[in-house]
């Protein structure tokens, strides 16, 4: 009897884990090699997401609208609470008296009030007041968003400002048009359309772009002036590459856990597999998370029903997450993680490690242990909450202290100047430990 019942709430467990849930992923700032180190270059806590300063009269504004907020949740909830003798419950005195500032300033206002800019300045100034992950969706985390979609129309490339306040290309999808054109990494953007670039922000550029068929775009390479003619088409973005190296060791580097990223995760490995794989490296490197979903499913290609991927916390109370593979596999696998391993990495990295005796090599990821959702205002905008934690699969929270790696090592000044694999001190490291374990 006690096993069915374990049996029903496993069943249901993994019925609620299909609705669309996702790990919000941390921004991170591009400079140039020569600039500062790599590690450097990673995520750092301090720059995560500002929080923004308003004017007394915005604040009043925000206050104006939270009222209104909490006098319509009090007057349904009103409506719905019969007292037993005819009275409804209404709205505190608090509240009363944020109406009464509300109507003050409808009446009194010298100026016209935009409604539904005034909805979104308060609700940016609500989420300012909680977690540094709570946040108003603005275009640098919508350009994000669509690169966790999977697809989008456009270039194929991601800008970034550097340290010198210059734009520069910081990546390229394949079979794109930015690559078919023969834009590379790190080129310095230095006009649009014949003009000069110098003082927008990358969100600037983005809105240009979006806003633009047929693009030009003069580039400095080095010291060369070069100029390309692009159209924007459909990218699919593709976050998962890999290849068999020595010994039957297969590599998957993940960039980002996006809508597609499974799918292409699934078809990497299942193609290493039968080119005979004996064990695997995962790349994590500098993936800063995305969606929960993918990252369920991924984890679920490795293990049986029996494992737990990891769990979440609440004010309802923690509830555990379970794979929905029927097989374990029994290679040997190693995670590669840098400061730039955030969320959903973390929790593939944790799940691995605990549940199959997986071999983390690199840094001390990132260290966020948190889970926001998306909500959509119609005319108004989207904005994220932080509504839980997410634990390890054995039950610890990694916020703020990262994942710690079984082998500590650093990446080399060799590799800063000539980023190659041949150089790279924390994938070799994988191959020796791999076939020091086959010996």
């Amino acid at each position: 009897m006690e096993k069915d019942k374990k049996t029903e709430q496993k069943t249901a467990t993994k019925k609620s884990t299909k609705k669309k849930v996702d790990i919000d992923v941390v921004s991170k700032k591009i400079t140039k090699p020569k600039v500062k180190k790599i590690e450097e270059e990673q995520i750092e806590k301090k720059q995560i997401t500002e929080k923004q300063k308003y004017s007394s009269f915005e604040l009043v504004l925000i206050f104006v609208i939270c009222a209104l907020i909490f006098s319509l949740v009090g007057y349904f909830i009103g409506k719905k609470a019969d007292l037993g003798n005819g009275s409804y419950s209404t709205a505190s005195k608090e509240i009363q008296k944020f109406i009464e500032e509300y109507n003050y300033i409808l009446e009194n206002y010298y100026g016209d009030i935009d409604k539904d800019e005034l909805i979104s300045n308060a609700i940016k100034g609500m989420v300012s007041s909680l977690d540094e992950y709570s946040q108003f969706v603005d275009e640098d985390s919508n350009n994000f968003s669509i690169t966790l979609e999977g697809e989008y129309e456009g270039l194929g490339v991601g800008i970034s400002m550097t340290t010198d306040n210059e734009i520069i290309i910081a990546s390229i999808y394949p079979n794109s048009p930015a690559e078919k054109a023969g834009l590379k990494i790190y080129d310095v953007i230095t006009k649009f359309n014949d003009e000069s670039v110098e003082g927008l922000s990358t969100s600037d550029l983005v809105d240009k772009i979006s806003n633009t068929d047929n693009i030009k775009l003069t580039v400095l390479r080095d010291t060369e002036e070069l100029t390309f003619d692009l159209k924007k088409e459909k990218v699919v973005i593709e976050s998962v590459h890999s290849e068999m190296k020595e010994n039957n060791i297969g590599y998957i580097k993940v960039d980002i856990f996006a809508n597609n990223t499974y799918s292409q995760f699934q078809k990497a490995l299942t193609e290493l597999e039968n080119n005979g794989m004996e064990n695997l490296i995962i790349d994590l490197r500098g993936n800063s998370g995305g969606h929960l979903l993918a990252v369920e499913n991924m984890l679920s290609l490795f293990m049986n029903d029996t494992h737990v991927i990891y769990q979440t916390e609440d004010k309802n109370g923690v509830e555990k997450i379970y794979s929905t593979g029927n097989k374990d596999k029994t290679y040997k696998i190693v995670i590669l993680q840098n400061l730039g391993s955030a969320s959903a990495s973390e929790v593939m990295a944790t799940s691995l490690r605990e549940q199959l005796g997986a071999y983390i090599i690199g840094n001390t990821s990132y260290g966020k242990g948190t889970v926001q959702n998306l909500q959509t205002i119609s005319g108004v905008g989207q904005y994220k909450v932080t509504t839980k934690k997410w634990l390890t699969s054995n039950g610890e929270w990694i916020n703020e202290v990262g994942v710690k790696p079984d082998l500590e090592i650093s990446l080399t000044e060799d590799y800063y100047k000539n980023p190659t694999l041949e150089n790279d001190a924390q994938y070799q490291a994988a191959i020796k430990y791999l076939n020091e374990k086959e010996n």
